[in-house]
């Protein structure tokens, strides 16, 4: 069967339905080809304010080519536009495959994502969402939270072999794995956690050893897991001049205190 050059973008068009449920289809586009259950989504369920967000979706697996999608906020809409894969033509749907496009951080508000395919002036998919602010306590002085996200890869450049991974959820909580080595030169892990904001740039909390089976074992046992206070630990990302995103870093673990200068490590 041979295809006029006129057919073939209506065909491309036909293929663009991808999503059901509360995300609306462009009008172009053939029910038939919508999957039978919702699944587009925004991700993580209930967002809060700052923190960072994807999009689940389907896509059809010709049409939607992952390396030609671009991502750019208009007001209150994220506009998501792709390309079909330039090495195949797509004479007939593909394959439908779930994807995750991440979307970024936003304040508290209402918006909507709007995934458009190439040259179509209607999005294939318009999901809209709702960004919650964080509830402060009715009390007074209210207790201190950061103004700040300190999430990321903390270590000093100078000293290569250990580092401290930080992550900060959306109601300020912080958690914190320190990976070391001990006098014998073997490596250690440790959880930093039950902590608490003391200003907006200063957070003290427990440092926690973990114990476990090994891991080669085929079956891990839900009890197998020892956890140890063995120490405390101080942050402070106060702002000084020159050192932008530098902190202090103070820790004890079994009573020796370990005081350090670190800053994140930017990964691109």
């Amino acid at each position: 069967m041979s295809l006029s050059p006129m057919a073939l973008p209506r065909i491309a068009a036909a293929v663009l339905g991808m999503v059901a449920g509360s995300a609306s289809i462009a009008a172009e586009t053939p029910s038939a080809l919508v999957p039978p259950d919702p699944y587009s989504q925004i991700l993580p369920d209930s967002p809060v304010q700052l923190e960072p967000l994807h999009l689940r979706t389907l896509v059809d697996s010709c049409m939607f080519y992952k390396r030609s999608v671009s991502i750019e906020l208009r007001e209150r809409t994220i506009t998501i536009t792709h390309e079909p894969d330039p090495l195949r033509l797509c004479v007939a749907p593909g394959r439908f495959e779930p994807v995750d496009i991440a979307l970024g951080a936003y304040p508290a508000g209402d918006y909507q994502v709007e995934v458009y395919a190439s040259g179509q002036r209607s999005p294939w998919l318009r999901l809209p969402f709702r960004v919650s602010g964080i509830g402060t306590i009715a009390v007074f002085p209210p207790p201190p939270r950061p103004i700040a996200n300190y999430s990321g890869l903390w270590g000093n450049a100078q000293e290569s072999g250990w580092g401290l991974t930080l992550e900060q959820g959306g109601l300020h909580q912080l958690f914190g794995t320190l990976y070391v080595f001990d006098r014998s030169r073997q490596p250690q892990w440790y959880t930093l956690q039950a902590g608490r904001w003391e200003n907006e740039t200063r957070w003290t909390g427990l440092v926690v050893k973990s114990e476990g089976p090994p891991w080669i074992n085929p079956d891990y046992p839900s009890d197998g897991a020892r956890f140890t206070s063995v120490g405390t630990a101080t942050l402070d990302f106060s702002v000084e001049s020159a050192r932008e995103g530098h902190a202090s870093f103070r820790y004890t673990i079994d009573g020796t205190t370990v005081e350090k200068s670190i800053s994140r490590q930017r990964i691109r």
